[in-house]
C-alpha cells in the first residue's frame, strides 16, 4: 500500500472515531429555560398573643420607628412623641368598630419643611389586627369622599398604580387627596402582624402625590422590620 493511501486510511479511521464519540446536535445545543427566581423570605411568625396590658404597652413601644438623618435630613430627631389615644384612620366613619378595644398606643410624629410623618401604633389584648384590616378594607370599599372632621378639608381617596407597597392580607395602602384652602396629598400604610396594627401617615414635597407614594415605600421596609422585631 502506498503512504498516501496508508495516511488516507488512517485519517479516515479518526474522523470515524471521532464522529462517534462526539454528541449529536441537539445535546450540544443548550435548552433555554427560564431563569429561576427566588422566594421572598418567609416572614417570622408573630409571637404569642400579648397576656397582660404591661405586655402590650412594651411591644407597642418596641415597634416604634427610628429615622434618623440618614433617612432624611429632617428626621434626625422627631417632633413629639405621646400615648393620648386617637382612633386608627377609619375614613369615612367615625371609627373602625373594634378599635375601641384597644390596649395600649403610641404616637410619634416627624414634622418638618419637605416631609411630614406620623406613625402610630396600636396593640389589642382580645382582637386580631386582621379584623382591624377587614373593617378598614370594608370602609374603603365604600368610601370615595368625605368631610374630614373637625378640619374643613374635603378628602378624596386615590389608588396609586401600582400601589407604592404591594397590598395583601396584612398590608393595606392607599392615598387622600385633602382639598381645603390649598390641595395637598397624604399617603398611608396600614402593617398587621399577630394583635398589633401599624399605621403610617406621610406627605411630601408641598403634598405632592408622586412624592408621598414615594416616601410610604422608602418607609415600609423599615416599618416592616420594627414589626417584626417588637411582635
Amino acid at each position: 500500500m502506498s503512504l498516501r493511501r496508508t495516511t488516507l486510511a488512517l485519517l479516515s479511521l479518526l474522523l470515524l472515531g471521532s464522529a462517534a464519540c462526539a454528541p449529536s446536535q441537539a445535546a450540544e445545543t443548550p435548552r433555554w429555560s427560564a431563569p429561576s427566581v427566588s422566594a421572598s423570605p418567609t416572614p417570622p411568625k408573630p409571637r404569642p398573643a400579648p397576656t397582660s396590658t404591661a405586655e402590650v404597652r412594651s411591644r407597642v413601644t418596641a415597634a416604634m420607628l427610628n429615622l434618623d438623618a440618614k433617612f432624611h435630613p429632617e428626621t434626625a430627631q422627631y417632633t413629639d412623641e405621646n400615648t393620648e389615644a386617637w382612633k386608627l384612620i377609619s375614613l369615612c366613619r367615625a371609627s373602625l368598630p373594634s378599635d375601641i378595644k384597644r390596649t395600649a398606643y403610641r404616637e410619634r410624629l416627624w414634622d418638618g419643611e419637605s416631609v411630614w410623618i406620623r406613625q402610630y401604633v396600636v396593640g389589642y389584648l382580645k382582637v386580631p389586627g386582621r379584623k382591624l384590616a377587614d373593617e378598614l378594607r370594608s370602609v374603603l370599599s365604600t368610601c370615595k369622599e368625605y368631610e374630614v372632621p373637625d378640619d374643613g378639608r374635603t378628602s378624596t381617596i386615590v389608588r396609586p398604580s401600582p400601589p407604592p407597597v404591594p397590598n395583601g392580607p396584612d398590608v393595606i395602602t392607599f392615598c387622600e387627596r385633602l382639598k381645603g384652602k390649598a390641595t395637598r396629598h397624604q399617603c398611608t400604610l396600614i402593617l398587621v402582624r399577630g394583635n398589633f396594627v401599624m399605621e403610617v401617615d406621610a406627605s411630601a414635597s408641598d403634598g405632592d402625590l408622586a412624592a408621598g407614594t414615594a416616601l410610604i415605600a422608602k418607609i415600609a421596609p423599615l416599618a416592616v422590620a420594627a414589626f417584626e422585631k417588637a411582635v
